[in-house]
């Protein structure tokens, strides 16, 4: 018989495997994310295919449906984004003037109020060139992979495919352990139903911001409207990104009083719906704290890069759900993830 294992044992070897499933993680992260996006994107189309099912529509003639919606406008974010980065780069060059009578109008501002502008004009960081060109790249960075969708859209095919027939397997597994089943049911149902209606808040949100500016005449509105709609997915930090690019371009063709009406228009269109409309459908929400959802972002984005900051909160309540709530030795930090309530008392 074997002596049991020290605690302090027990808790370095548990360390050790988890900085070894992440290492394996950030190896396969070429491979995992299509795979990760595909599932996610089965849980989006899911409930519309059972929709389709129960008008009557045959079960080859919904999937059909799906596919052909997925794959048109897979196809149509491609081309767009392809075309409206290679457009904003050959323009990019011809904002260097304006850029210059901007800059050159701030400092006479700045000069006087009595304020030394050549100190700032030394800081390497405050070039508005450089900043312009660095949104730019994010920008590119971000649609980029979003637009390479070839090989998502065919694992996302096969999922679909063999979506019925997994779950019905699944469901005959697991008739011995009801537990299991109904949390990976109330998985798939929460995540589902959390990215519909993030999806179409976030399109609601990105149409007011595109009339905005196209009221006010910048360019490229479209672009930056389908920007703010996939960021709609990146927690705390995704609206900031989205709201880099057109601010720096309205400060560059309206000048700095407009520019700094329309980001606080766009940052008043952005709250309403993000504090005001969005709690009414989300009422629970995913059961994940504020400093929680902040620290995923910055994990899941190191670990698969770009669309590791988009799945963020998918995959950390999937690891909340179904690898840490099931056991008793993790359910304390499946507690300490979760949002809590008012009657937590403070320590």
């Amino acid at each position: 018989m074997t002596a049991p294992q020290p605690k302090l044992v027990s808790l370095l070897i548990s360390l050790a495997s988890v900085v070894l499933i992440i290492s394996g993680l950030r190896t396969l992260s070429g491979l995992l994310t299509p795979i990760l996006l595909s599932l996610f994107l089965v849980l989006v189309t899911a409930p519309l295919l059972s929709w389709l099912r129960k008008k009557g529509l045959p079960r080859w003639l919904s999937y059909l449906v799906i596919l052909l919606g997925v794959g048109v406008v897979g196809l149509f974010f491609t081309f767009f984004l392809t075309t409206s980065l290679n457009q904003l780069l050959d323009v990019l060059p011809t904002y260097s003037d304006q850029i210059e009578s901007q800059v050159r109008n701030l400092w006479d501002w700045l000069g006087t109020r009595g304020i030394n502008s050549e100190d700032i004009q030394e800081l390497t960081w405050f070039q508005p060139e450089r900043i312009l060109q660095v949104s730019v790249t994010v920008t590119t960075t971000v649609l980029g992979t979003l637009s390479n969708v070839g090989l998502t859209l065919i694992i996302f095919i096969y999922m679909l495919a063999t979506a019925p027939n997994f779950s019905a397997r699944l469901r005959r597994g697991l008739r011995n352990n009801p537990s299991t089943l109904q949390r990976l049911q109330a998985f798939a149902q929460s995540t589902s139903a959390y990215l519909l209606i993030k999806g179409w808040l976030g399109a609601l949100t990105a149409l007011v911001q595109i009339a905005l500016m196209l009221i006010l005449g910048l360019d490229f509105a479209v672009l930056w409207g389908v920007l703010s709609f996939f960021l709609n997915f990146v927690p705390n930090v995704g609206f900031y990104i989205a709201l880099i690019p057109p601010l720096l371009l309205s400060v560059i063709e309206l000048g700095w009083l407009k520019a700094v009406l329309f980001g606080v228009a766009y940052v008043a269109i952005n709250n309403f719906f993000d504090l005001v409309i969005a709690p009414k459908y989300l009422a629970e929400g995913l059961d994940l704290s504020a400093l929680v959802t902040f620290l995923a972002v910055i994990v899941w984005t190191w670990i698969f890069g770009p669309i590791g900051a988009f799945l963020a909160l998918p995959l950390t309540v999937m690891v909340k759900k179904l690898l840490l709530e099931p056991f008793p030795q993790t359910e304390l930090i499946a507690d300490l993830l979760g949002a809590g309530g008012e009657e937590d008392e403070s320590p």
